[in-house]
């Protein structure tokens, strides 16, 4: 050790990096001496193809990899696009196979067994002609977005992204299973070996003062949106092919995702078959009307947390993780998934959500990694924004509805998202510390409401035995009850009253009733805010 300055919590800092289907090549775009990318001809006819010199193709190349970087037909390196070693080592791949341009392709499902900054290996081989045309895309769980290098040499992902109003985070806690054996051999008391087993995870808790709705999705599992596209002089929309400007959102409207280019390519890339013509600039002051509806395939979004550690003394000439990590090093946390979602409510107070996500893998940063795409100050993270739309969703600006009216006398409550998720390990992933999928079971929804009453209706409600299906129960905060103002809203409907708490104040002042909703389904929810959801 060459430094004697040690780490404290003022370096540490935490970030989100999104997760989502990540089309190999289209960011990539380069030549390897082994697999060439073809970026000629129609939509479908861009992807990689077998060669192993610069006269033709072979078939003795090694087919289950795919590589990129130095042309040897007199191209350059193309030193930004560098993965983290190994960060997706067991995550599932889809291999389209096309015999010609635009064929229907064949498929193969294929577990990555490695990665190294400019190759990918899988399990098995690819199968392919050296003529075929091949198209792949990892899936998003576990998939961290990658992002060109913003320092030439050096790797990073897109992990600058905003928590938002963050009051205390909890990084998943690691635990290595501890095998002890005896041998069956006397002479001693003691265990004759030890060795681990399968690393597990302790759950990711994150406190936040509600600012944006973006928590919803990650709990519920699907979104659309619609957004303001920016114009040019003409007032037709500014495309992909007409401004390709740096530190600035796309959109696919046929898809429905945001994109952000940065280092001159879009993270994450936009997918195999979109025409330039679909990826619209979005107006720097739009605001986007989301909705976020359940998914019933059990495939939530996940995300990624990277929980940076760093001492002051670095500056921006050393910003990467060097080879003994003395000036920073970062734990990235990929497959978070959302298993609760709580927004708490009270008189007087901010709104504020605690989610509770389980994890897929700790990944260890490796020397030349540049956490948080080396942004070093909070404003200029992605999602920061003037301060009036960072500021937090507050009581005074919540509207409550149940039974068929407002309620208009409660003091504080909180509406729970339950996914029941198990975490599942199969054969082959490749590394003890993987975690192969997670299963999503019972959704649950709970509202507790803490309120006065002015009539009996909650008592006669829980008495009946049907579930209450002629009204909702809508939650909504208005940031400020304007027409363009940030707005949640959230209704539940087919609920049932479960309990309904009514005391005997000894102070002979109001009753304060504790009443508990369950509900059956979703009717909707919407968020509309200027908060750029990337999945």
């Amino acid at each position: 050790m060459t430094s004697n300055e040690v780490y404290t919590g003022a370096g540490v800092s935490a970030t989100l990096v999104p997760e989502m289907d990540y089309d190999i090549g289209m960011q990539l775009g380069t030549t390897a001496i082994t697999h060439q990318y073809i970026t000629s001809g129609g939509a479908n006819s861009k992807g990689f193809r077998y060669k192993n010199t610069a006269s033709g193709n072979s078939s003795a190349v090694d087919r289950t990899t795919i590589s990129w970087g130095v042309d040897a037909d007199g191209g350059s390196a193309h030193v930004a696009n560098r993965l983290p070693t190994d960060i997706y080592k067991g995550c599932t791949a889809i291999v389209n196979n096309h015999t010609a341009a635009n064929a229907s392709p064949t498929t193969q499902v294929l577990l990555i067994k490695s990665n190294s900054p400019y190759q990918i290996t899988f399990n098995q081989e690819i199968s392919s002609a050296d003529t075929d045309i091949i198209t792949l895309t990892i899936l998003g769980f576990g998939t961290p977005a990658f992002s060109p290098a913003v320092t030439d040499s050096k790797n990073n992902l897109l992990s600058d992204n905003w928590l938002g109003l963050v009051n205390t985070i909890t990084p998943p806690t690691i635990d290595a299973e501890m095998k002890q054996v005896n041998l069956a051999l006397g002479g001693t008391r003691n265990f004759g070996i030890q060795y681990k087993g399968a690393e597990s995870y302790g759950s990711a808790s994150i406190d936040v003062s509600l600012n944006n709705g973006s928590w919803l999705y990650y709990a519920l599992g699907n979104m659309t949106f619609t957004a303001t596209q920016q114009v040019n002089g003409g007032g037709s929309p500014v495309t992909l092919a007409m401004s390709q400007e740096n530190s600035k959102v796309y959109y696919d409207n046929t898809n429905k995702t945001f994109h952000r280019r940065e280092s001159g390519a879009l993270s994450p890339p936009q997918k195999y078959g979109t025409a330039d013509t679909s990826m619209l600039k979005l107006s720097a002051d739009s605001k986007i009307d989301y909705t976020f509806t359940e998914s019933e395939s059990g495939n939530l979004p996940s995300f990624a947390l990277e929980i940076t550690n760093e001492k002051g003394n670095v500056t921006d000439a050393n910003y990467f993780q060097d080879a003994n990590d003395e000036n920073m090093f970062s734990r990235i946390f990929t497959g978070c998934q959302v298993n609760t979602f709580t927004m708490n409510f009270e008189e007087g107070q901010e709104v504020k959500a605690t989610i509770d996500a389980v994890t897929r893998r700790g990944y260890d940063s490796l020397p030349n990694y540049i956490p948080k795409r080396k942004v070093r100050t909070p404003s200029s993270l992605f999602n920061y924004n003037a301060e009036a739309d960072n500021l937090p969703f507050m009581f005074s600006d919540g509207h409550i509805e149940a039974f068929g009216q407002t309620l208009g006398k409660v003091k504080s409550g909180s509406l729970t998202i339950t996914n029941n998720i198990t975490p599942q390990r199969f054969i082959g992933n490749y590394d003890r510390s993987i975690i192969s999928a997670h299963t999503t079971g019972q959704r649950l929804y709970d509202i507790q409401l803490n309120l006065q009453i002015t009539d009996r209706t909650v008592f006669d409600e829980l008495r009946n035995q049907g579930e209450i299906s002629a009204s909702n129960i809508v939650i909504t905060f208005d940031k400020n009850d304007t027409a363009n103002t940030d707005k949640i809203t959230f209704t539940l409907k087919d609920y049932i009253v479960q309990s309904v708490d009514i005391p005997f104040p000894d102070d002979k002042g109001m009753l304060d009733v504790a009443l508990t909703l369950s509900a059956r389904a979703l009717h909707e929810c919407k968020y509309h805010g200027k908060w750029i959801i990337l999945g």
